[in-house]
C-alpha cells in the first residue's frame, strides 16, 4: 500500500489538502476512522472566513489584506503570530480561487459584520456561506458522507439554510415564498418517495459534499472505518501509518507526507478534562471518533500539542435531547432563537440575565465561563417561539407541544408558575423579565447592550423595530428550554510553521509531517475573529500544504515519489 500523500480525516481541512494534492498530481488516500466521511464540518454551518475576497466586491464591499491584518492584531494581541497569519492571508484567496475553479465548491458572499466590530480594521462580508449542492451528483457516496444535526432540519432529513429557512418561516405573507417553500418541501418529498433521505445539502453539509467529490473526481481514494493508529518514521522521516481496518493492522507508505486533520479531541472526556475543563457541564458537538488520534499521533512523533491559547475550545450554547433510538441529540444555537425578539437568557442559579444573548457564540461562551455560569435557561413567549423557534423546536407551523409532552421544553401560563417549574424563584425571574420589557419595549439594553453591535442586529430579525434583537416577553404561554455553554471543537493543537509542517520541541519541522484543522493549533490562538475562522485555516492550510508536498516531490528520488 502506497500512496505519496495519506489524509487522516475527512472534514474540510482534509478534503481540500487530498483534492489539492491530487489534481497536482499525487497519488492519495483519505483515511476516516468512522462510517461516515466529513467530520465536524458537515455538521458545522458552512462559514468560510476570506477577507479582501472577489465574493465581497460583488457585494460592493471593499477589503484588504492589510485592513484584515490590524483586525488580526487588535484582536489577537500578544497571540499574533506574524508567519502564520500573513501565509493564511497570503493563501486564503489563492485556495478560494483553487477550489472554486478546479473543483466542485461554491460559495457566496453574505453582509456579515465581523464578531468584533468595534475593533480596527474589523470588515463586512467575510465570512462565506456554502452554495447549496445536488447530493445527487455523489452517487452510491452520497450514503457515506456525515448527515448533519438531524434536529438542524425538518422532518426526517430535509436540510434547510438559514436564509431559506427565513423564507419558508414567512411562506404566509407572500405568494413567491409559498411557492418558493412547496417547491422545497416537494422536491424532499419525491427523494422520500423515492425511499432516500433527502438529497439537497445545506451549509457544511453541501461543502463537505462538494469537496468529497472533487477530490474523488481528481483521483483521491478514500478508506471509511479505517483508524490511524501510528506514525513509522525511516531514514528521518515521518513515512508511514499503521491503520487498523477491518480488524487488522495495514501498513500505508506515504512517500511525500502525511496530513493529520482528524479533527481535534473535543470527543475525548479525558483530554476534555485536562485541557477543556470549563467544558464539563456542558457536551461535544463533535462526532464520536474526534478523539484526538492525530495530535496523539503527532506528539508520539516528537511534535508539540501547543496548548497556551486564548482558549482551547470553540464555545457554542446548546441544548440536548434523547431521541427515541436511544441516541443523544445536540442541538447548537447558532441562529434565530436567542437572537431574536421575545427571548432571554438567565443564569440557573440566579434567575438573571449576565449576557447579551445575540453576542456571537464564542463570546458568549467565555462570558459564561468567567462569570461561572454553567446552565442557562432560554425564556420565550409565545409568539417568538411561533415565529423564531427554540433550540429544536421549529416555529409555526410546527407546534411546540410535543416538545412539551416529551420534557425538552416547559411551558406555563405565567412566568410565576413557569419559574417554579425550573427551580427558579418566581420573584426574581418574575422582576428580571419585568425590566427586561420595560427597556426592550423600547429596543434598549443599558446592561448588556443587546443589538447595539453591528453584528449582534446582523444576527437579529431585520424586519422587527426598533432594536431586531429586542422584543418583550409578555404573551403567554411561556416556554423554557435549558442550554449549556459546549464544545463546537477543540481548538489547541499541533505546532506548525507557515507551510502546516508539524514543529518538534526545537521548533524544527518534522520531516514528511503536517497537520491542520485542529489537529494543528489554531492560527487565531483561540480568538475569534469572524464566523468561518475554523474552516477557513483549515482549507486554506491543507492547500498550502498540498502545494507544499507536490514541490517537495519534483526533488525526491523517482523510487521514493511516482508524480503523474
Amino acid at each position: 500500500m502506497e500512496y505519496d500523500v495519506v489524509v487522516v480525516g475527512s472534514g474540510a481541512g482534509g478534503l481540500t489538502t487530498a483534492f489539492t494534492a491530487a489534481k497536482s498530481g499525487l497519488s492519495v488516500l483519505v483515511l476516516e476512522a468512522s462510517d461516515l466521511y466529513g467530520g465536524t464540518s458537515a455538521y458545522s454551518g458552512g462559514g468560510v472566513w476570506i477577507p479582501g475576497s472577489k465574493h465581497q466586491k460583488a457585494l460592493g464591499i471593499s477589503d484588504s489584506k492589510e485592513k484584515a491584518r490590524k483586525y488580526i492584531q487588535a484582536l489577537l494581541g500578544n497571540y499574533y503570530q506574524s508567519e502564520r497569519i500573513e501565509a493564511y492571508l497570503d493563501n486564503v484567496n489563492p485556495m478560494l480561487e483553487f477550489v472554486e475553479g478546479e473543483g466542485w465548491v461554491r460559495l457566496v458572499g453574505v453582509p456579515m459584520p465581523d464578531y468584533e466590530p468595534e475593533l480596527e480594521g474589523a470588515g463586512i462580508g467575510r465570512t462565506h456561506m456554502t452554495a447549496d449542492f445536488d447530493g445527487n451528483l455523489l452517487g452510491a457516496d452520497f450514503d457515506s458522507i456525515r448527515p448533519p444535526i438531524q434536529e438542524a432540519g425538518l422532518f426526517h432529513s430535509m436540510q434547510i439554510a438559514p436564509y431559506d429557512a427565513v423564507r419558508m418561516g414567512a411562506w404566509s405573507r407572500s405568494l413567491a415564498n409559498a411557492m418558493f417553500a412547496i417547491g422545497r418541501v416537494s422536491e424532499y418529498a419525491w427523494d422520500r418517495l423515492r425511499g432516500r433521505r433527502g438529497r439537497r445539502m445545506v451549509n457544511g453539509n453541501a461543502l463537505v459534499g462538494q469537496l468529497f467529490k472533487s477530490a474523488r473526481d481528481a483521483g483521491a481514494e478514500f478508506w471509511n472505518r479505517s483508524r490511524a493508529k501510528e506514525l513509522v518514521r525511516e531514514n528521518g522521516r515521518i513515512a508511514q501509518v499503521l491503520v487498523e481496518r477491518n480488524g487488522k493492522i495495514v501498513p500505508v507508505r506515504a512517500r511525500v507526507g502525511v496530513m493529520l486533520a482528524s479533527g481535534g479531541y473535543s470527543a475525548n472526556d479525558d483530554m476534555r478534562r485536562n485541557l477543556l475543563p470549563q467544558a464539563s457541564q456542558g457536551w461535544s458537538l463533535q462526532p464520536e471518533t474526534n478523539v484526538g488520534d492525530g495530535i496523539a499521533m503527532g506528539v508520539q512523533a516528537g511534535g508539540k500539542h501547543q496548548t497556551d491559547n486564548a482558549s482551547n475550545g470553540i464555545w457554542v450554547p446548546s441544548s440536548s435531547f434523547p431521541r427515541n433510538d436511544g441516541t443523544i441529540a445536540r442541538f447548537p444555537s447558532l441562529f434565530f432563537d436567542r437572537h431574536c425578539p421575545g427571548s432571554l437568557m438567565v443564569d440557573a442559579r440566579s434567575g438573571k440575565r449576565f449576557v447579551d444573548e445575540a453576542i456571537n457564540y464564542q463570546s458568549f461562551g467565555e462570558i459564561a465561563h468567567s462569570k461561572g455560569v454553567g446552565k442557562v435557561w432560554m425564556i420565550s413567549e409565545a409568539p417568538a417561539v411561533a415565529k423564531y423557534g427554540i433550540g429544536m423546536v421549529k416555529p409555526k407551523p410546527f407546534s411546540p407541544r410535543p416538545w412539551v409532552k416529551r420534557g425538552y421544553i416547559f411551558e406555563a401560563p405565567t412566568i410565576t408558575a413557569l419559574a417554579e417549574k425550573i427551580g427558579l424563584d418566581p420573584a426574581v425571574l418574575t422582576r428580571t423579565v419585568e425590566d427586561f420589557n420595560e427597556h426592550a419595549a423600547r429596543g434598549e439594553c443599558p446592561e448588556f447592550k443587546r443589538g447595539y453591535s453591528s453584528i449582534s442586529a446582523f444576527m437579529g430579525d431585520p424586519a422587527h423595530g426598533p432594536n431586531p434583537t429586542l422584543g418583550p416577553v409578555r404573551t403567554g404561554p411561556f416556554y423554557a428550554l435549558e442550554v449549556r455553554v459546549s464544545t463546537l471543537s477543540s481548538l489547541s493543537g499541533l505546532e506548525v510553521n507557515a507551510s502546516a509542517q508539524v514543529l518538534d520541541e526545537d521548533c524544527a519541522p518534522i520531516p514528511g509531517l503536517y497537520a491542520t484543522g485542529v489537529d494543528s493549533n489554531h492560527v487565531f490562538r483561540g480568538r475569534y475573529p469572524g464566523g468561518g475562522v475554523s474552516l477557513g485555516p483549515a482549507m486554506t492550510f491543507g492547500y498550502i500544504a498540498a502545494r507544499e508536498m507536490a514541490r517537495q516531490a519534483q526533488t525526491l528520488p523517482a523510487a521514493q515519489a511516482a508524480v503523474g
